[in-house]
């Protein structure tokens, strides 16, 4: 049928400007790793995702353009961007066991979770720690995954990677975090304990984390830093 060969054209010469652009991204910019090229909404513009964000390209790949697609809709501004990268770090964050997070449980039935990657050396992740409670109150389950900042300088045996190892190595995970974000010391962990300090903090990484806290919501969405309890029941729809 016609219409079928006009479609398979179409799609081979789709392939074919992904994998140009792919090429040109591979030559200019070997450090960055295309995850995938797709058609964007905007006419003549693929999209380009690697870890921690998305950029914009030419189909022949020559021009990229970095930052915010904005579709504008009557009187509506809605950010492509942001909802692409919500899709992909919803399905990350779905994809860590919670078994490997320290968890603050929703009191009563969960209204909403949210997962947070903290370092404990963090002033404002210890204010944030500070809300917790308030927020189990309120029905928000508070995930912890662990981004020492200064990892990539200390290494997983030094600093507050160290320290965070104890952490989830603690047969009470939850009183170790509060502890540390007191200011407490920590006893070491148990001993054979390997914790998911490298994993967590890469997982980080790929999600755009750049400082902490970043909390991020069950559909992906990054809420921003530190808040209050009810500046975040206000995002969440809870208040």
């Amino acid at each position: 049928m016609v219409w079928l060969a006009v479609l398979a054209a179409g799609t081979v010469h789709a392939a074919g400007e992904e994998a140009q652009i792919r090429a040109r991204f591979q030559q200019a910019v070997p450090e960055i790793t295309v995850q995938s090229v797709k058609p964007s909404a905007a006419p003549g513009l693929y999209e380009v995702a690697f870890a921690g964000g998305v950029a914009y390209a030419t189909a022949d790949g020559q021009f990229v353009v970095q930052g915010d697609l904005l579709h504008l809709q009557g009187k509506s501004v809605v950010n492509l961007s942001e909802k692409s990268l919500s899709v992909r770090r919803a399905a990350l964050l779905k994809a860590v066991d919670p078994r490997q997070a320290v968890v603050f449980p929703a009191q009563g039935k969960p209204k909403a979770v949210i997962t947070v990657f903290t370092d404990t050396d963090c002033g404002y992740c210890r204010k944030l720690h500070q809300e917790v409670p308030a927020m189990n109150r309120m029905g928000v389950e508070v995930r912890y995954l662990a981004y020492p900042r200064d990892l990539p300088r200390a290494g997983l045996n030094a600093g507050t990677s160290r320290e965070m190892g104890r952490i989830w190595c603690s047969p009470n995970r939850e009183q170790a975090m509060t502890l540390a974000k007191q200011g407490g010391d920590l006893p070491e962990g148990k001993a054979g304990c390997k914790a998911p300090i490298a994993a967590q903090f890469a997982l980080g990484r790929e999600l755009g984390v750049r400082g902490t806290p970043a909390v991020f919501s069950e559909k992906g969405e990054q809420l921003g830093g530190y808040m209050t309890a009810a500046q975040l029941g206000k995002v969440l729809g809870l208040r």
